[in-house]
């Protein structure tokens, strides 16, 4: 029997015209009833019979792997294969979507609930995280559509079901009163043991917190590589900050990788009770490097040395606040917020000890033995989107590179101890601890 996409051949030899004429009409009939646009293939089998098979949209195909490489690529690797990046440090290997015999195992709904719930919520690896408060019903099937694609599975077409809900889960940010109910609730249980070995439990048990970040566990860092390392994350980050984003990392960077883990607010207490205790032996600041936390800096001139053109650092050519600035690097908009004041000296001071998520350069070397460097903004299994510390982007196909890695330096300029004076360090990281979100504003404690 022989298939063809689109529409049906008919002749077929020693047919009459009158059988062909009534074929044709059969066959009208049959395409009218098709649901929509859905794309079909007409095969014939015997005289008297003809078999309509749907097929998946392709346009479902291409937005499940955008969605694919953004959430999925760098546990199950871009092929689907099982060999992303992250894979190597997981207890368990991510399955391998890909593969026929795995595809052959799941229908159509049981992947969508895998996605939905994450794997504790199907009882499977609690290292799969939940997307079903993330993303759409919509790009959930997107995702099951791109997954059946990579395994080039055609006995399990995906369509949209029927009402499919398309728009993504929007929960509000935290409210300023959320956060002075938790600072209560810190400062009167968030030493104890109880709520410490509570949030570890989660941490490391019950969440998919082990899957993207690191810890120190007797002396070794464990743990995946798609977030920051948390091993000092009681010096880094304030715990009204780390509360409001667990419960909702997306109300405050819609494009993180991170998912909402779904995670009620009694949990969020005790996961920020144990994060905060984290803070190794060789945390805190330098010796040499105390003179600049003893300043008092002045906001105002921070402000116009980061917006500075002609000025000693001109910040702004890659960060920007607000509307205003470069977008190289991360955006510092309520950075005052989210980093505590000695990270934020580290960062201005020795930008290659901890590199943002996402801000990762990449260091390329052409088949016409050409050096290219620039952060990653984006990878899949035909090329490498970067760009470079001018702010151009550059687009490098996979068969133009010879090799290429992840350089552990950060593009921004590790100089700047001798670049400024301390007062003017100090002045700077004034101006950052004053970008708040206004729910924020008088809701940290002393700064460390």
């Amino acid at each position: 029997m022989k298939t063809f996409v689109g529409y049906p051949v008919l002749l077929r030899q020693g047919r009459s015209l009158s059988n062909m004429i009534s074929r044709i009409l059969a066959l009208s009939t049959a395409f009218l009833l098709i649901i929509g646009s859905t794309p079909v293939i007409w095969a014939g089998g015997g005289d008297d019979s003809v078999e309509v098979v749907r097929k998946t949209p392709r346009f479902l195909v291409k937005k499940g792997k955008t969605l694919f490489v953004h959430y999925c690529a760098h546990c199950h690797g871009l092929s689907g294969d099982g060999d992303g990046f992250n894979a190597e440090f997981l207890d368990k290997e991510p399955a391998e979507l890909s593969d026929s015999k795995f595809q052959a195992k799941k229908t159509n709904h049981q992947i969508f609930r895998v996605i939905n719930m994450g794997g504790a919520g199907v009882r499977k690896s609690h290292l799969m995280p939940v997307f079903g408060k993330t993303l759409s019903e919509a790009e959930i099937w997107a995702l099951v559509a791109y997954i059946r694609d990579m395994g080039e599975d055609d006995s399990h077409p995906v369509f949209l079901p029927q009402g499919v809900n398309s728009d993504r889960p929007l929960d509000e940010p935290v409210s300023k009163g959320d956060i002075q109910r938790f600072k209560k609730w810190f400062k009167d249980e968030g030493e104890k043991d109880s709520a410490i070995q509570a949030g570890e439990k989660l941490f490391k048990k019950k969440k998919s917190c082990f899957a993207c970040h690191r810890l120190e566990v007797e002396g070794e860092k464990v743990g995946g590589k798609i977030g920051p390392d948390l091993s000092q994350a009681g010096a880094r980050y304030g715990p009204e900050w780390l509360y409001a984003w667990i419960l909702n990392p997306h109300a405050y960077k819609p494009e993180t990788k991170m998912p909402n883990m779904n995670v009620a607010p009694e949990e969020a207490q005790v996961l920020v009770a144990f994060l905060s205790g984290l803070d190794s032996e060789n945390g805190g600041t330098p010796p040499d490097w105390q003179t600049f936390m003893e300043t008092a800096g002045n906001p105002e001139k921070g402000k116009s040395l980061f917006f500075d053109p002609e000025g000693k650092v001109y910040c702004s050519k890659c960060h920007r606040v607000k509307d205003e600035g470069g977008t190289i690097g991360p955006s510092l908009s309520y950075v005052g917020t989210s980093r505590s004041r000695s990270f934020l000296l580290e960062s201005i001071l020795d930008p290659k000890a901890v590199i943002t998520a996402g801000y990762s350069t990449v260091l390329i070397l052409t088949n016409e033995r050409i050096f290219l460097t620039g952060i990653l903004k984006f990878e899949d299994d035909s090329g490498l989107d970067i760009v470079d510390k001018e702010g151009n982007d550059m687009y490098i196909r996979k068969e133009q590179i010879k090799k290429y890695k992840t350089q552990k330096i950060s593009m921004m300029p590790g100089n700047f101890k001798d670049l400024l004076e301390v007062q003017e360090v100090a002045d700077i990281l004034a101006y950052l601890k004053s970008l708040k979100l206004p729910e924020f504003s008088g809701a940290s404690g002393e700064e460390k």
